[in-house]
C-alpha cells in the first residue's frame, strides 16, 4: 500500500462524508429527524467539532479496512466491502440508539438504509481510488 493513495482516499471519503450527512441528514430526512430532536444535546452546536472528528475517524477505519481485504479493486469488490461495514455500523449504531432510546423504529430503518447507500458509495469510491495500489 501506498501512503499516499491511502491519505488520498481517505481525504476524498471525508470530502464526501460531510457532504453526504448534510444533505441526508438536513434534507432527506429532515423530518424523520425533527421526530428525535427532543433527544438531542441542548449543547450539539459546541460538540460539532466531536462530530467532523468521529466521521474522519469513520473513514480512516473504513479504507484502513479496504485496504486490508481488497483482492482485485474492483467495484464489486468495493461495494461488497461497503456493505458489510454499513451492517457493522448498522448493528452498532442504529440497532443500538434504537434499543436505548425512544425512537421510532421507522427513522431506525431509514438511517440503517441511508448507511446502506452510503457505505456503498464509499466502497464504490475506495475502489477506484485505491485501486492502483491493491490491484496486482
Amino acid at each position: 500500500m501506498r501512503p499516499g493513495r491511502c491519505l488520498l482516499t481517505c481525504a476524498v471519503l471525508l470530502c464526501v462524508a460531510i457532504a453526504w450527512n448534510a444533505v441526508i441528514h438536513l434534507v432527506v430526512l429532515k423530518a424523520a429527524n425533527a421526530s428525535v430532536q427532543h433527544l438531542r444535546r441542548a449543547d450539539l452546536a459546541d460538540k460539532a467539532w466531536l462530530s467532523l472528528v468521529l466521521t474522519a475517524g469513520i473513514v480512516v477505519m473504513f479504507v484502513g479496512g479496504y485496504g486490508r481485504v481488497a483482492r482485485s479493486g474492483s467495484v464489486r469488490e468495493g461495494i461488497g466491502y461497503g456493505l458489510f461495514f454499513a451492517v457493522l455500523a448498522g448493528l452498532l449504531v442504529d440497532l443500538n440508539q434504537y434499543v436505548l432510546f425512544p425512537i421510532p423504529g421507522a427513522v431506525a430503518i431509514q438511517w440503517f438504509a441511508g448507511g446502506v447507500i452510503e457505505f456503498g458509495l464509499y466502497g464504490v469510491i475506495a475502489s477506484r481510488l485505491y485501486r492502483s495500489a491493491t490491484a496486482p
